[in-house]
């Protein structure tokens, strides 16, 4: 991903603390913005009560995924183009 920078002076307007839709003068949609967010002891709590240690040792064993050439392989086989 390739990082914009913005002036000093804009700082301020990405200060917002929700995920925002960034516009153009005229109103057209040119991205999206959703600001960074440090984990809270909230989000640790949740992840301890709903993943079991089966769950993630299931993740860390299942290796990695298919490479992208072959998913697109795959679409391309079944939907075309």
């Amino acid at each position: 991903m390739d990082p914009i920078t913005i002036p000093t002076s804009l700082v301020s307007v990405f200060g917002v603390t929700q995920p925002a839709r960034v516009c153009d003068e005229d109103g057209n949609v040119l991205g999206y913005y959703t600001p960074r967010r440090e984990a809270t002891e909230a989000d640790y709590d949740w992840a301890m009560n709903n993943i079991t240690k089966e769950e993630i040792e299931a993740s860390l064993a299942s290796g990695p995924g298919r490479p992208l050439a072959e998913i697109l392989a795959d679409l391309r086989s079944k939907y075309g183009p």
